[in-house]
């Protein structure tokens, strides 16, 4: 059985969450410390960054959570309140509780068959094949493409589906010999489309004409039913609970009455280019029978995606009916666990304590990559230190150390960030991450003047970008 996971996939408030900073030279803020508009441009002017607002605002985070990191450190904040652990960890316990109520209702759900295995593989429904390929090269001449083509022309007159193995030696494909030429079992999407609609259209235990692919030259071998059967049998089984499991949240869904909102998509878009400045949004994104999506739930999710699946990013390059059909995956996690919570599917003590457990260990790792043990700060307080100020001039060392690729990218998780947000004022002032473009531009140019004087190594140095939706958990995801 899989694991299941949830499926994946305005105006912008002018600064976010505790308390907006109103000064215009001011880019950030987190507690005590602020994060100017001219270090910011300087930091973006003086890298190879794009100079767009959103690499702005992606650097002011960052600066953010090591700020807040740091803070805790000299509080001696170890995140003890299981309230603020369970709000930041919220994701996680929603993925575990709808995997327990996954395991409950898909019981018999690999036996729903919608046909015979052999009838479902004729049909397509997994494809295979063996394949011998008389390669050309990008860039041949005709007369080199007509002798490829000849060559497959012989081979195709000599093969049988006897020797079709055996002639796979011919073929131009490294390690063809060894396998016969046998692709396995594969999803028709997985290969060029010209060789997917070739083997589609060779009837099993039969072989194609020659056909062309921007590989060269294929003659195709499908393979009979009962010689892949073994193999197609976990792939129908898999099928079958991906098709019960679409059919059941179909069902949900148009039990539930979804709806979308008119601005939906230009919304969705907006809390994906600036999640932090949705959080407190109660405007309504869709409703639903018994509920509504608000703006700052969606930006939860989206905040909630781990950094290397892009979410942000490619929401905001999607067109409008793709993000529309998240959103409405996005409903569709929330109906899930609405209905986990009618099945009163719970997490145990010990489920509770072991997730507990490891993020204030994740917290416990960050401080000591960014250089903030908290015992080491207790010591510098004994010679009359105060330590949230030693603490956030250690971080702003360590972000400078960082920016000129001194130190190391160290990554706040997701619940850590989520919870210390919680916890501590911050701000990020939009009109000031405006500001650091504008003074970037005028940096850039004065940089690369000074640049295009001096030898080709002297190189920019990158700067410190995390991905949109940075964080290391992952939430509930099909």
């Amino acid at each position: 059985m899989k694991s299941y996971r949830l499926p994946a996939f305005a105006a912008v408030a002018l600064a976010i969450a505790c308390g907006a900073t109103d000064n215009p030279d001011v880019a950030a803020r987190a507690g005590k410390q602020q994060l100017s508009v001219t270090r910011l441009a300087d930091i973006i002017g003086n890298s190879q960054a794009p100079l767009e607002k959103d690499v702005a605002r992606s650097i002011a985070e960052l600066w953010v959570n090591y700020q807040l990191v740091g803070l805790a450190a000299a509080r001696g904040d170890s995140l003890a309140d299981a309230k603020v652990l369970d709000d930041a960890l919220w994701s996680t316990i929603a993925n575990v509780r709808v995997k327990k109520f996954y395991d409950e209702i898909s019981k018999g759900w690999d036996t729903v068959s919608s046909g015979t295995d052999e009838a479902r593989y004729n049909a397509g429904e997994a494809l295979s094949a063996r394949h011998i390929l008389v390669k050309v090269d990008e860039g041949s001449t005709q007369e080199q493409r007509d002798a490829a083509r000849r060559k497959a022309e012989a081979i195709r007159a000599e093969a049988t589906p006897a020797n079709f193995a055996k002639l796979a030696a011919k073929s131009d494909e490294p390690g063809a010999a060894e396998r016969g030429g046998d692709l396995g079992l594969f999803d028709r999407n997985a290969m060029v489309p010209e060789f997917s609609k070739a083997v589609l259209a060779t009837k099993p235990g039969e072989i194609s004409p020659v056909i062309q692919t921007s590989f060269g030259y294929h003659i195709i071998y499908r393979p009979t039913f009962s010689e892949v059967a073994t193999q197609f049998a976990p792939i129908a089984k898999n099928r079958n609970v991906v098709v019960a499991e679409s059919t059941y949240l179909a069902k949900l869904e148009q039990a539930k009455k979804v709806e979308l909102e008119s601005n939906a998509a230009i919304k969705a878009k907006a809390i994906a280019r600036n999640a932090l400045g949705f959080t407190n949004d109660k405007s309504k994104l869709a409703s639903y029978s018994g509920g509504e999506l608000t703006s700052a739930e969606f930006a939860d999710w989206i905040a909630a995606y781990p950094a290397n699946q892009q979410i942000g990013p490619q929401l905001i390059a999607a067109p409008d009916t793709i993000v529309d059909k998240f959103i409405k995956q996005i409903v569709r996690n929330e109906l899930v666990l609405h209905q986990a919570d009618s099945a009163k599917v719970t997490l145990d003590s010990a489920q509770m304590t072991e997730m507990r457990t490891a993020l204030k260990s994740n917290l416990l790792q960050t401080w000591n990559q960014l250089g903030v043990d908290p015992a080491q700060l207790a010591d510098s307080a004994k010679s009359g230190g105060d330590k949230e100020k030693i603490v956030g001039a250690h971080i702003e060392s360590f972000f400078d150390k960082l920016v000129k690729n001194e130190s190391p990218f160290v990554d706040v998780s997701y619940p850590v960030a989520r919870a210390l947000h919680k916890k501590y004022e911050f701000a990020i002032n939009e009109a000031g991450l405006d500001g650091a473009i504008e003074r970037a531009k005028q940096v850039r140019a004065t940089a690369d003047s000074v640049k295009a004087q001096k030898p080709p190594t002297d190189m920019a140095p990158s700067v410190p970008v995390p991905p949109a939706g940075s964080g290391s958990v992952k939430p509930p995801a099909n």
